[in-house]
Formats: structure tokens, C-alpha cells, sequence
């Protein structure tokens, strides 16, 4: 037996869909709109969540959004049910994190399946193991709200910083000039004292200086580096063949500050194709300088800096 969340502004639907999992067995704890199903699945933390998408003061769709960004609900499969069908529509479903997509026409057996058949994708994801439950919390209306208003603020921000990215491709005209852009992006979020991009093929490091740091910090920052792009590339590439161009116009490189590299932080550069064409690397002198959300907008940009990388890389070798 599942305790399963349902999330319906309509008693009468609310009603039917309880009936038939009531049937087949399951408790089912009711919601009457978005905000009420969000507060149904931090005090309950149901195994399921079957939730309409056009319901009062928050929609099937943000709720859906919310509960996959926390870690605490995450994991908690959830099926849209609504009256929309259109491509796009399952689109924005699935865009917002739905596991499965059920239109109000349904039979019985259809909302059965589709409930059984996410329950048991949820087990075979853990292997069999038990469910890992998060503690129950109990939220307000406006604690709800504040989650939600949080989310869409820093979806607005990743999605700013997605755009930035992508728009050096039309912006920029030389390669320095895309790389810059592309470390001039990473440090809107990023607090970084050294950031390079290298390159794979051409064994080209173009480096920033953003902060003072030592020529120690310097020389572990280019070691690391080098690595990453060895681990990720598949091959061998030697510091002492690498071409080096260091950007540091204030002179904050210093042969006489003290100090080591405190965190490093990279991602492969896979260009067209798939293939690894240069490595982002960043670094502070700072012990565990960057935070999750750095780390989560970097993954985020990932695939448009190297796609604008791998892009400026061929623009140049065919001029």
C-alpha cells in the first residue's frame, strides 16, 4: 500500500481519483489547490502525488517545479492530471519535472497503471531499497509562497546568466574576445581569484586573473587543470608544453603573495559532437569558495559555453 497525495480544485474529481486508488489499496491524503498540495507532501511525504495542473493560487505545473527542486520531495514521482493535451502542454509537464501525464478522460484502469507504473519506477531507481523519507515540516500559506517566489528567482537568474552565454556567439568576433566574455559571465556568479579555459587540440591556456594570488596558487591552478583536461580528453597534456596566455592587467599575479590554492572547480567543454575540446577551470584561494548555486549554474551553462567554445574554435582555424 502507497499513501498518495491528490491535488484537485474539483471535489468531484477529487473524489473519483481517490475512489480508485482507495480501491486498489492505497491511503490517499487530499489537496484543494497548489499551495495546500505543496504543505500535503512535506507533512505526509507520500510515496506518489497525482495533482491537476489549472488549480487555484498555484498551479499543478510551479507546484510540480518546487517539489522537484527540493531535495526533500524530489524523488516523490508525480503525475499531472488535467484537461490540456496539447503537445506543448506535456512538453511543460515533463519541462517541469511530471513523471507521467494523464488527461481527465481517463478510465480506472488508465490512473491504476499510470499510478503502478511510477511507483515501480521509483523502486527499481533505488534498487529495491526502501524510500528515504525526509522529516515531516509543516508549512504555511506564505512559507509555500516564499518557496515558490525563491525558485522563480533563481530559475530567472540561471536563465539569465543560460542567455548571456549564448549570446557571445553573435556578440563576440575573436576568440580571445569569446573567451573573455565567457569568464567575464562566470563571474557574475562565481567569486573566482583564477579562471583559464584550455584547449584541447591546440594546447592553449587563456587565463584570467581576477583576484591577487601567489604564483604557488598560479602554478597548482595550471597543474589541476592540465589534469582535468588529461582525465577528460583521454590525453596526455604537459604543462611545460602549454602554451600559457595570462590576462592580468592590475598586475594581481604576485611573485611575492603568500598563499595556495584553497578550491579548484572544472567542466569538460564537449563541442560538437560530443567530443572534449577544452576544459573551464576556476579556482580561489578560499577553502570551499563556491556555493551550491555556483556549482548549479555552472552545470547549467555547461553545454551553451561549450557549444560558443567549440563554435569561436572553428571559426578561427577557418579564417
Amino acid at each position: 500500500m502507497a499513501k498518495i497525495v491528490i491535488a484537485d480544485d474539483s471535489p468531484t474529481l477529487r473524489r473519483i481519483v481517490s475512489t480508485v486508488l482507495m480501491r486498489d489499496g492505497h491511503e490517499v491524503v487530499q489537496a484543494e489547490d497548489g499551495v495546500e498540495a505543496v504543505q500535503a507532501v512535506f507533512a505526509n511525504q507520500p510515496d506518489a502525488i497525482v495533482m491537476d495542473v489549472q488549480m487555484p493560487r498555484v498551479s499543478g505545473y510551479v507546484a510540480t517545479r518546487l517539489l522537484k527542486d527540493d531535495w526533500q520531495t524530489a524523488d516523490i514521482p508525480i503525475i499531472l492530471l488535467t484537461s490540456l493535451d496539447q503537445a506543448s502542454d506535456k512538453y511543460w509537464g515533463k519541462s517541469a519535472g511530471a513523471n507521467d501525464y494523464l488527461t481527465k478522460d481517463f478510465e480506472a484502469p488508465q490512473l491504476s497503471a499510470a499510478v503502478n507504473g511510477v511507483l515501480k519506477a521509483a523502486e527499481d531507481a533505488r534498487g529495491g531499497r526502501p524510500a528515504l523519507k525526509a522529516d515531516v515540516v509543516d508549512l504555511d500559506d506564505d512559507d509555500v509562497l516564499t518557496k515558490i517566489t525563491e525558485l522563480l528567482d533563481r530559475k530567472l537568474f540561471e536563465t539569465s546568466v543560460a542567455a548571456a552565454v549564448t549570446e557571445l556567439a553573435a556578440t563576440t568576433h575573436r576568440f580571445e574576445e569569446t573567451v573573455a566574455g565567457l569568464l567575464d559571465v562566470c563571474s557574475r556568479f562565481v567569486d573566482y581569484h583564477l579562471a583559464a579555459v584550455l584547449l584541447v587540440q591546440e594546447r592553449v591556456a587563456y587565463i584570467r586573473v581576477q583576484e591577487a594570488s601567489s604564483l604557488e596558487h598560479y602554478r597548482q591552478f595550471l597543474g589541476s587543470a592540465a589534469e582535468t583536461v588529461a582525465s577528460s580528453s583521454g590525453e596526455s597534456y604537459d604543462v611545460s608544453g602549454l602554451d600559457a596566455r595570462v590576462a592580468d592587467p592590475d598586475g594581481l599575479l604576485d611573485e611575492d603573495e603568500e598563499g595556495e590554492m584553497g578550491t579548484f572547480l572544472s567542466m569538460p567543454l564537449r563541442g560538437h559532437g560530443g567530443k572534449v575540446v577544452g576544459v573551464l577551470a576556476l579556482s580561489s584561494s578560499a577553502k570551499q569558495a563556491f556555493s551550491e548555486t555556483a556549482f548549479s549554474t555552472l552545470k547549467l551553462i555547461e553545454t551553451p559555453a561549450a557549444i560558443v567554445i567549440d563554435t569561436a574554435r572553428h571559426s578561427v582555424s577557418s579564417t
